[in-house]
């Protein structure tokens, strides 16, 4: 085994640094394994490291996943929030047809994916990959803040009752009318 020191400096810089990782994920939970195996316990490994039990316990499930996963998770397309939610779906098979349909995407379209295919086991991935993917139009609205002095905000309230709207829209009526005169 390489130097013990070296192998902690290297887990301590990934797992307490920067959110970005100079290791990928499978890396570090082969430094961590190597360390579990000289301390005997993960509990033991975490508390040297700082860091929590569940996350030495999660890094270290990412070696379960299957070759190709883990290959992927290497390269940075799987993040290491998606493998750690991969690795709760049970058929090995299904996980490498998410994997494969997760691969590369941004981690809110990967955990949205994975979610889908575990709630709906017989459902086409790749169709709800396009559903996610499908840009949807947004529309921007400003939000403006407008104090009213008594009489005005009475005269307001008194159209809108009126017109049959609420005080929010008789506004946005008189602005947009004013708008297009100008």
């Amino acid at each position: 085994m390489e130097n013990e020191d070296d192998v902690f400096a290297r887990l301590y810089i990934n797992l307490k640094g920067k959110k970005r990782k100079d290791e990928d994920w499978i890396s570090i939970a082969k430094d961590c394994q190597k360390l579990e195996k000289k301390y005997n316990s993960q509990k033991i490994l975490a508390d040297k490291l700082g860091v929590s039990y569940q996350l030495i316990r999660s890094i270290l499930s990412l070696l379960s996943l299957p070759k190709g996963i883990r290959e992927k998770i290497q390269k940075g397309d799987i993040l290491f929030d998606a493998a750690q939610r991969l690795n709760t779906i049970e058929d090995k098979k299904k996980q490498a047809e998410v994997a494969e349909i997760i691969s590369g995407l941004p981690s809110h379209k990967q955990r949205e994916i994975i979610l889908h295919a575990k709630r709906f086991n017989d459902s086409d991935l790749s169709k709800f990959k396009k559903r996610v993917l499908k840009k949807t139009k947004t529309e921007k609205v400003h939000v403006a803040i407008i104090p009213l002095n008594e009489d005005l905000q009475l005269k307001l309230k008194k159209e809108s009752k009126k017109n049959k709207s609420t005080l929010q829209q008789t506004i946005l009526n008189i602005l947009e009318n004013w708008g297009s005169k100008k």
